[in-house]
Formats: structure tokens, sequence, C-alpha cells
């Protein structure tokens, strides 16, 4: 476990407390969920991934992953931010699209989701993570995603 401190010095728990550890060994990636987001769905039977939700229900967490059928890693990312167009968000931040990771961010309807996506699989499969919350809790979020993109790595064993 490793402990969770924001960038900002601020905790999303009120006191100090640890991170737990989600691996996924389908897509071969690891990333630290904050101890606010203490509500987990089920991992589907799939094995994608995994959904976590704060106490609250007004943030949540997918950590997953998925096969790259057409095309390389740029071509994948292109096609999530096409979705997330289609689905009305704006994207209002777009990082460099490297070989083996990106980030991306947009807002819809008071909320925003910011996600960070890793090849993985020898770049047969990409994995990361979205985080969505209330666009007035952006503050409280910045570090959380600090947080998350420290920790997010693509394991070095082989993908189911």
């Amino acid at each position: 476990m490793r402990l969770w401190i924001a960038g900002t010095g601020l905790l999303l728990a009120t006191s100090l407390a640890h991170a737990e550890l989600y691996g996924n060994a389908r897509f071969s990636f690891f990333v630290d969920v904050p101890p606010a987001f203490s509500v987990a769905d089920p991992e589907p039977e799939n094995g994608d991934g995994r959904t976590f939700h704060t106490a609250d229900n007004t943030a949540d967490l997918i950590a997953a992953g998925g096969w790259i059928i057409d095309g390389d890693f740029a071509d994948e990312i292109a096609q999530t931010k096409g979705f997330a167009k289609e689905n009305g968000w704006t994207l209002t931040y777009e990082g460099k699209v490297g070989a083996s990771s990106a980030v991306f961010s947009g807002e819809k309807d008071g909320r925003i989701f910011y996600q960070k996506e890793i090849a993985t699989c020898a770049g047969k499969a990409h994995a990361g993570y979205r985080l969505e919350y209330p666009a007035s809790d952006k503050k409280k979020y910045d570090g959380v995603i600090e947080g998350l993109n420290a920790s997010l790595k693509a394991g070095e064993g082989s993908c189911s």
C-alpha cells in the first residue's frame, strides 16, 4: 500500500490513509485507488477493469483496459476522444499523444473528466483510468490526478 498525499497538500480523506493498489492481469497494469474511492463495483466477468465511487457518489474512477483492434495506440486514443465528443463532452485539454501514453480531459453539464491511457501488452492493448467529478471540486481533484498519474504503470507480465 502506498501513502496517498495530494500534490496540494490536501487529503481527500479526513486522516492519513493508504491507497489500494488495483492490478489488472488481463491488460497488465496497476494504479493506486485513492482512499476516498471506497465503494467498488464488482469486477466484470471479462476482467476489463473496475469502477470505484466516492461514498457520496459524486465522483467515479474507472480503471480499465482494452485490446487495440484497428491501428495503433494513437489510433485508439483518437477513437476514444471521438467517442467522448459523440457523447457530448467538450474536450478542454489534449496532451501530446506519445507512442505509449496520452492524457486528455473534458467538460459537460457541470462535470469534468480526466483520462490517462498507457500502452500495455507489448502495444497490443491500452489501459488507464478515467476520473469523473463535479467541476466545482476541480481544485480538490487536481492533487488526486497527480497521484493517479504517478501510480499508473504497465506490468511486465503476459496479458491474458
